[in-house]
């Protein structure tokens, strides 16, 4: 079960990194970062689980929370910027300065 569950969460990461490779939006880059978190967070878990070490869950709360928190950031970053600008994608900020 473990085997199964740790595939589960590499290919979550995998996933992650191809979206970040290949994005071109803001949000899609974004939300690839937070699957890479995510795939990271539960890959630990899911180890200190197996080991037996279940004493600092705590911890696995706090960096969940962090990982709201940083989620919540990046999408009031991705809304000032688009309502400054009016862009989606990161090549289109470049050609508004240009332009302006």
């Amino acid at each position: 079960m473990f085997e199964i569950e740790m595939l589960f969460a590499f290919a979550l990461f995998a996933l992650g990194a191809y979206g970040v490779g290949s994005g071109r939006d803001f949000l899609r880059i974004f939300f690839s970062l937070e699957m890479l978190l995510n795939a990271i967070i539960l890959m630990l878990a899911l180890s200190a689980r197996h080991l037996g070490l279940t004493e600092n869950v705590q911890l696995a709360y706090l960096i969940i929370v962090l990982a709201t928190l940083e989620a919540a950031a990046g999408l009031l970053i991705f809304g000032a910027t688009n309502r400054i600008t009016k862009a989606i994608r990161p090549d289109d900020l470049n050609r508004k300065e240009e332009a302006a």
